[in-house]
């Protein structure tokens, strides 16, 4: 009997009952949903796919991931726990495929209760090609110009090879691949440097790296010129003696640097005749020597000997 009053006691008015039920359950939902918080972060967008295919146009590189849980919770998560990437490992031909944005969960994300993730796109449109891998020619990028009065003589690029992989389409004329610049400017001296290479096609990749290592040689540039000689110098001729005649013309061609060069006159350079073994009058063949600046290499010079008549007295 009793168990009989307290079943209709339950069942009395059960509309209402199940009413409030159902209310209480929804202001308890919207009580828990709006304890919730949310976090907005972006991850890279990896690509799987078939080892023969490979992706060969424009897709978003990154993803915006939304998370939404206990505000204590969701900032444990940090962006390398939460991975997006779509999967085209089904396709097995070249064409233009839309697929959805999966997530991958790992670390604090594993643990975290209740967690809501979405992804912003939530679907991409990607083009597959047949995949081509190529060794092409490393070219450096070379801008600008040493010191003046230098220049750049030689260089080496290591490696001067590198395996380039992409779509065949951009691969199958490809020869060669650019470093990003190199700057000449102001320098003298040999240098090296690593620099990378030119990847301004997002499409193709440098599985074995993409810094190469750039070595330069810097040389003073040498040059050649040929200066006049107006008259020879007579050293050391005896105060008593001269010498009789005009002034006897020559000429000096000489190398050196750029630099040194520039800055030098005509009457920085002699030929001269060594007079001091000469005591009396009379008809001397003599050598000539050229006299010239520090660092200037005499290549020739004219004339290599002079025959000369000595006088006694001023003449």
């Amino acid at each position: 009997m009793k168990s009989r009053e307290a079943m209709e006691r339950i069942v009395r008015n059960w509309p209402a009952k199940i009413l409030s039920l159902a209310a209480a359950f929804i202001i308890f939902m919207f009580h828990r949903v709006a304890m919730l918080e949310e976090r907005y972060f972006s991850v890279p967008l990896n690509i799987v796919c078939d080892e023969n295919y490979i992706p060969s146009g424009s897709y978003p590189k990154t993803v915006r991931i939304s998370l939404r849980g206990r505000g204590e919770n969701i900032f444990l998560i940090q962006e390398g726990d939460i991975e997006a990437f779509v999967d085209l490992t089904r396709y097995q031909n070249e064409g233009i495929f839309r697929v959805p944005v999966q997530i991958r969960k790992g670390g604090a994300a594993l643990y975290v209760e209740p967690l809501e993730v979405q992804t912003e796109p939530i679907e991409v449109t990607i083009a597959l090609e047949r995949r081509l891998e190529k060794s092409v020619e490393v070219v450096p990028n070379i801008k600008g110009y040493p010191e003046a009065g230098y220049e750049l003589v030689q260089y080496t690029v290591t490696p001067s090879v590198v395996d380039a992989v992409g779509p065949e389409g951009k691969l199958k004329n490809l020869t060669s691949v650019r470093t990003e610049e190199i700057d000449l400017k102001d320098r003298k001296e040999d240098f090296v440097i690593r620099i990378r290479l030119d990847k301004s096609d997002p499409l193709i990749d440098f599985p074995g790296g993409d810094i190469v290592e750039f070595r330069g040689m810097i040389r003073e540039i040498t040059m050649l010129k040929t200066f006049p000689i107006s008259g020879l110098i007579y050293l050391d001729l005896h105060p008593d003696l001269s010498v009789s005649g005009g002034p006897v013309a020559g000429f000096l061609k000489v190398q050196g640097n750029q630099n040194t060069l520039q800055q030098l006159r005509d009457e920085d350079m002699r030929l001269t005749v060594d007079c001091s073994e000469i005591r009396e009058a009379g008809v001397y063949t003599l050598s000539v020597k050229p006299d010239v600046p520090q660092g200037v290499t005499v290549l020739s010079y004219e004339p290599d000997e002079v025959v000369v008549r000595i006088v006694e007295g001023d003449e």
